[in-house]
């Protein structure tokens, strides 16, 4: 019985410490203040912006850190960006300046100011630009934060398919409608299909079918993206995406248009975090050295103004799964 009762002593003392707390324990990491960097450049973009602050919490109680909205930025903290070219060794140092005049959420740390910053360049797009973008914050007492990207680009170059200035495309049983161009790690790829219905006396109005389709390439090697779109799965999205309506009197197909958002490595990983991806880092990822956030590359283009070609209407006017949109010639 002494054995027994020498045995649980300690857990007895444990166990009255944890019954006499009258607060409940504060949960943070204390650690020193870590600069938070965030930055997205777009190629097509003349006017960029960076937002710079510390990591929540760091060094305090998190608790007490949300009632003062600028607990997450550094007062002294100095951001310098500049532009190297790889046919050029001189680097241009740009104007970086803060601001608060841009539209932001309303939210507890949206007032008086963000810690945001903004700088001005041209990346000559259509044209690809050679060269690398270089952030750097610099606060006392800590290593510079850095990173360096270079800049992602696309154009109708780019492209086998639909090929410049193509107005029309196919689409049948064998044959999908193919979009197959050069693309980056990153791609969200929209193909959106108008058509138009006509309310009699009540005018006309657009309505569009659109099929996404999102695919990361995380390898470095370069190949050809490509999205295929079936003639049946164009049908099944045709009538998900537009009901039957019995107001409508006739409809007929319009312009063809397809966009493309493309992005950098440093994009492709993020993406894939914030899909919820894990591999159980604290921080996830991160391309920020002496530091965490991101700062990456992204570009756009939209190819419009296409239509079907005439075997393709012909198709399409005949297929009986589509009679309940009354399709007709314009």
């Amino acid at each position: 019985m002494r054995l027994l009762f020498r045995a649980a002593t300690p857990f007895l003392v444990i166990l009255c410490v944890l019954a006499c707390c009258e607060t409940d324990p504060v949960m943070y990491i204390d650690t020193a203040p870590i600069p938070v960097i965030y930055g997205i450049f777009d190629s097509k973009d003349t006017v960029h912006y960076l937002k710079v602050g510390r990591i929540f919490g760091a060094g305090g109680d998190p608790a007490k850190s949300a009632s003062i909205y600028d607990s997450i930025y550094f007062d002294n903290q100095e951001v310098s960006v500049r532009i190297t070219k790889w046919w050029d060794t001189v680097s241009i140092n740009l104007d970086v300046e803060r601001v608060d005049d841009i539209p932001k959420d309303d939210g507890i740390f949206s007032s008086p100011a963000q810690a945001l910053y903004r700088f001005n360049y041209d990346f000559q797009y259509p044209h690809r630009f050679f060269g690398k973008v270089w952030v750097e914050v610099n606060v006392p007492d800590l290593k510079p934060a850095r990173a360096d990207i270079a800049m992602v680009w696309i154009n109708r170059d780019s492209f086998s398919t639909p090929k410049f200035a193509q107005q029309y495309v196919y689409l049948n049983e064998t044959s999908p409608l193919r979009v197959h161009w050069f693309g980056n790690s990153w791609n969200e790829v929209d193909v959106k299909f108008e058509f138009v219905e006509d309310l009699g006396q009540y005018g006309t109005r657009v309505k569009a079918v659109k099929i996404q389709n999102t695919n990361s390439f995380i390898s470095p090697h370069k190949k050809y993206r490509e999205m295929k779109i079936t003639y049946d799965e164009f049908i099944r999205e045709v009538l998900q995406q537009i009901p039957k309506n019995d107001s409508v009197n006739k409809t007929h197909l319009s312009y063809i248009s397809v966009a493309i958002n493309g992005g950098d490595y440093h994009m492709a990983q993020y993406q894939r975090y914030y899909d919820g991806f894990n591999d159980y880092d604290f921080h996830g990822y991160t391309n920020i050295e002496n530091g965490l956030g991101i700062v990456a590359s992204r570009t756009s283009i939209l190819i419009d103004s296409m239509q079907f070609d005439r075997d393709t209407r012909r198709l399409l006017l005949n297929e009986n799964r589509l009679k309940v949109l009354k399709l007709t010639e314009k």
